[in-house]
């Protein structure tokens, strides 16, 4: 795992929307089709039409650009699971179902099936960031998770199921594209992590 390095300048963020969005195609492109060790500097700021100078002024170096590309996909995987959850409110895994449906009909030309690929393969995903208590997203999670009923003490450990939530969903992919799986089998086996998770797996005797 790599060394953690500081985001992006804020003069990267405050790019035009086109030229930001560019570089973001051309990075998902290297890191997807190299090994970051055999991505080059001088071929992202060749394909991004950009200087050697204006890559550095907005990346440390090639493992920050990587880092920055790892957390942005984390955050649009983790915003289209959200966007599915809260389309089946009631049933909390089906939309993850939903989800993991969706993701099983991308080719590997599609920057989702993209983003998915690299975040499976890196462990920077996993990175549990600082969320304030009164923050949007936790507002919105502890709701769902009440609309659901599940049993919940604190935000401490909603956030906690929510990082789980994520490893489960990751998990699932994972194996989906370790394994070939078809669409089938993938639904397949979340359903299994799901009675794992609802019903737990050991047979309870009455005497217990």
């Amino acid at each position: 795992m790599m060394e953690e390095n500081p985001l992006p300048s804020t003069t990267f963020f405050h790019l035009k929307q086109a030229k930001k969005e560019k570089i973001d195609a051309v990075l998902l492109e290297e890191f997807f089709s190299k090994h970051i060790s055999q991505v080059k500097v001088s071929a992202i700021v060749e394909k991004s039409h950009i200087s050697r100078g204006a890559f550095y002024k907005y990346f440390q170096n090639l493992e920050d650009a990587y880092d920055y590309a790892i957390a942005d996909y984390s955050n649009q995987i983790h915003s289209a699971i959200f966007t599915f959850i809260n389309r089946n409110k009631n049933d909390f895994f089906k939309g993850i179902e939903e989800y993991l449906a969706w993701c099983s009909q991308w080719s590997p030309e599609d920057d989702h099936w993209k983003m998915i690929h690299l975040c499976t393969q890196s462990n920077a995903w996993t990175k549990r960031d600082a969320i304030p208590d009164d923050s949007p997203m936790i507002r919105q999670w502890l709701e769902l998770l009440e609309e659901n009923r599940f049993t919940i003490h604190d935000t401490q450990e909603a956030v906690s199921f929510l990082y789980f939530i994520m490893a489960v969903v990751m998990d699932s992919l994972t194996d989906f594209i370790s394994n070939e799986w078809t669409a089938k089998e993938l639904i397949k086996d979340f359903r299994y992590k799901v009675q794992w998770i609802k019903y737990g797996i050991k047979e309870q005797n009455e005497e217990e």
